[in-house]
C-alpha cells in the first residue's frame, strides 16, 4: 500500500456513518413494524405456511449452494495465504491474504457466536406467524426462561456480506477495483437476505445487523494491518 488514507476520514466515512445510519434504520424497521409488514407480505396466512420456505430456488439454489460458495470463498482465500509461504510470487501479497482471510471470516464468526445468545426468534417460529414463541425486539425485555432463539443477527446474510472484504482487499493492492468488491459484496449480501427473509427465516433488521457487524469487523482489521498508512496528522477534510 503506497497511498496514504486520512485515518480520521477512513474513521468517519467507514465507521461512524455506517454505524449511525444502519442503527437507526434498524431501530427504524423494529419499531415502525417494517419488519413484520414486510414479512406477512411472504406469508400465506390462509394455508398458514410460508410458501418459499423450501422451494428449490430459494431453499436449494440460494441458500444451501449459497453457504457452499462462502465457504468456498474462505477456503480459496486460505489456499492462497498459506501458498504465499512457499511460491515467491505470492510472498509481496502474504499481508494483505492475511487481512482478507480474517475479514472474511471474522465476521460469521462473531455473528454465530451472537446467534447462539439472543432471543430474537426467526419469524417462521412467531405466533403471529403460526409458531409458537413472542415476537421479541432488539431492546424488548427478555424472560430469561425463554430458550435462545438462533436467529439474530443473519447468519446467511452473514455469509454473504462476507464478500465485502473484498473493497478493502482491493483498496490496497488494486485501488481501481475497490468499489467492484464493494458491489460484489452488497449485491451477494443482499440477495442472501431477501432470500432468508422471503423464506421466513429473517426479518429485513436482522440482515441489516449482519451488514453493519460485518463492515465494522472490516475497518477494524483494516486499521490493525494498515495503521502505518493511515494518516493521523492532517485535519479531515469534512472538518475544514
Amino acid at each position: 500500500m503506497n497511498q496514504k488514507i486520512n485515518g480520521y476520514e477512513f474513521v468517519f466515512w467507514h465507521m461512524v456513518c455506517p454505524a449511525v445510519i444502519l442503527a437507526a434504520t434498524i431501530a427504524g424497521l423494529e419499531y415502525f413494524n417494517v419488519d413484520y409488514q414486510v414479512g406477512r407480505f411472504f406469508y400465506d396466512f390462509e394455508a398458514r405456511q410460508w410458501p418459499l420456505r423450501d422451494s428449490l430456488i430459494t431453499k436449494t439454489i440460494f441458500h444451501d449452494w449459497g453457504q457452499k460458495l462462502s465457504i468456498i470463498m474462505g477456503v480459496v482465500i486460505f489456499i492462497f495465504l498459506l501458498s504465499s509461504l512457499f511460491l515467491q510470487k505470492l510472498k509481496p501479497y502474504r499481508k494483505h491474504l492475511l487481512f482478507l482471510f480474517l475479514a472474511s471470516v471474522t465476521g460469521p464468526v462473531v455473528i454465530a457466536v451472537l446467534k447462539n445468545s439472543t432471543h430474537i426468534y426467526c419469524p417462521w417460529s412467531l405466533e403471529i406467524f403460526g409458531g409458537d414463541k413472542p415476537y421479541i425486539k432488539l431492546f424488548d425485555a427478555i424472560d430469561t426462561s425463554l430458550p435462545i432463539g438462533h436467529c439474530f443477527p443473519g447468519g446467511h446474510s452473514g455469509g454473504g456480506f462476507a464478500f465485502l472484504s473484498l473493497y478493502f482487499f482491493w483498496m490496497v493492492v488494486k485501488p481501481e477495483y475497490k468499489y467492484r468488491g464493494l458491489a460484489i459484496g452488497l449485491f451477494i449480501g443482499i440477495v442472501f437476505a431477501l432470500t432468508q427473509e422471503a423464506r421466513g427465516a429473517h426479518f429485513i433488521s436482522h440482515d441489516l445487523a449482519s451488514l453493519l457487524l460485518s463492515w465494522l469487523l472490516m475497518s477494524t482489521w483494516f486499521i490493525v494491518f494498515y495503521h502505518k498508512q493511515l494518516l493521523w496528522d492532517k485535519k479531515p477534510v469534512f472538518a475544514s
